[in-house]
């Protein structure tokens, strides 16, 4: 693919790569055939994994021992580093991702985000591969906003008010419009009752009305078996970070937090949740759940996300551990884990958008990777990933690069988080 031109960015593009296409290294799959379970067929030897972005639970599932193909929109050079993959053209995003799958060799499969908004998508390319992952109708149970409410609330957890249509929904920016089929925050708006391209959005059927929850956004990471569910990381969301040129509501990095130093009442709620989540929902596998701690220290559950999410890698940091692992074995896969190497320390995560457009040349990759080297030389881990390629054009707007920071507690983390994206901007550019 020729780089973008002119004014037209596709919308469901973050940046565009120089090409679409990295041909996988051998076979065409013939896919569905076999279970992960079937221990007549022997342990699988890979894994693919299909979203919008691979290369954060790419890097995990390699330090397991299996070889890891991916599809997704960037083929970025640090997912090229320990997968074979493909890049999907952005305007056939998601179902291109089912085509993309044809291309690897047969065996499991996984998803990332966003593909818990097409639960038929994932039913699709089940029918043609054994998939590592929570199937389309326990995605529509847990993301079904009222099923969710009914179900918290039988534990006496918190879910902000939520409807379905907003003609009983103040107009004074107190409740938020949400896509229903979202990722990241895109999308999320104060609601104040005008309508969009002449169309009253208080009638539109793909948005909900929530209230909004004053408090602090945190992320829950459980690794949900058919024992139970174990709490395996905790963080404190970003979000909306002005100074990396990211949207309010946007998702823009993590703090990473220790589950094990959580008061009491807290590590409570969140065992709570992890009850319905392998009891009521039946759901598998690692889970994210996003939610707000109140002031007054309550947990209220913003939605779950039945899948690897973009802090689980803090968990990798932090422990040493390679969380797939964990979550392979909840379907009965059986690798390694990883060389344990704690870091010690405490982990944030900042994702940099793009102040202005943005065009990847070589003399930009050399300078990223100076930064990556020196800095990752301290951290012991790469200090900065979702690496484009030299050809890529990063729309205004769009994310560009991860940066991660480590430090003796959360609050040096993330002030040495800032730092580090101060020098990046300084090497990209102001506008």
């Amino acid at each position: 693919m020729s780089p973008v031109t002119g004014n037209k960015v596709p919308v469901l593009s973050p940046r565009m790569p120089p090409e679409h296409a990295i041909p996988p290294s051998s076979g065409r799959g013939a896919g569905g055939k076999i279970s992960p379970r079937d221990p007549a067929q022997g342990a699988p030897q890979s894994l693919l994994i299909l979203g919008a972005s691979a290369r954060g639970w790419a890097s995990s599932v390699s330090r397991t021992g299996l070889a890891v193909h991916a599809a997704d929109l960037f083929a970025d050079r640090d997912l090229l580093a320990v997968a074979t993959a493909v890049a999907i053209p952005s305007e056939r995003y998601p179902s291109a991702l089912a085509e993309a799958a044809l291309g690897f060799p047969s065996g499991p499969w996984c998803y990332t985000g966003a593909l818990e908004n097409h639960p038929g998508l994932v039913d699709a390319i089940t029918a043609t591969r054994p998939l590592t992952g929570n199937a389309g109708d326990a995605i529509r149970r847990v993301r079904s906003p009222r099923h969710l409410a009914e179900e918290l609330a039988g534990a006496g957890i918190g879910f902000p008010r939520t409807l379905d249509d907003a003609s009983a929904v103040p107009c004074d920016g107190t409740w938020l419009r949400k896509p229903r089929a979202s990722g990241g925050g895109q999308g999320i708006a104060p609601w104040t009752g005008f309508a969009v391209g002449g169309t009253s959005l208080g009638s539109r059927r793909d948005h909900v009305w929530q209230e909004r929850c004053p408090g602090l956004p945190v992320a829950g990471v459980f690794v949900v078996t058919s024992r139970g569910a174990r709490l395996a990381g905790a963080s404190r969301q970003l979000i909306g970070v002005t100074a990396w040129h990211a949207p309010p509501y946007a998702y823009c990095g993590s703090v990473d937090v220790d589950p094990q130093t959580l008061p009491g009442d807290l590590g409570d709620q969140w065992h709570r949740i992890g009850s319905l989540l392998a009891g009521s929902f039946g759901l598998r596998g690692v889970v994210g759940v996003d939610a707000i701690v109140t002031p007054s220290g309550r947990l209220v559950v913003i939605e779950v996300n039945p899948r690897p999410t973009a802090s689980m890698e803090l968990v990798d940091r932090r422990t040493g551990m390679a969380l797939a692992a964990d979550h392979l074995a909840a379907y009965g896969i059986v690798t390694g884990r990883g060389s344990p190497a704690p870091s010690g320390g405490r982990w944030a995560k900042g994702i940099l958008r793009a102040a202005s457009l943005i065009e990847i040349d070589d003399r930009l990759c050399d300078r990223l990777d100076g930064f990556n080297s020196a800095w990752s030389h301290g951290d012991g881990w790469p200090a900065i990933a979702d690496l484009p390629r030299s050809g890529t054009v990063v729309p205004a707007g769009a994310p560009c690069i991860s940066l991660f920071a480590v430090a003796d507690s959360g609050r040096g983390a993330r002030r040495l988080l800032d730092q580090r994206m101060g020098i990046v901007q300084e090497a990209i550019g102001r506008p």
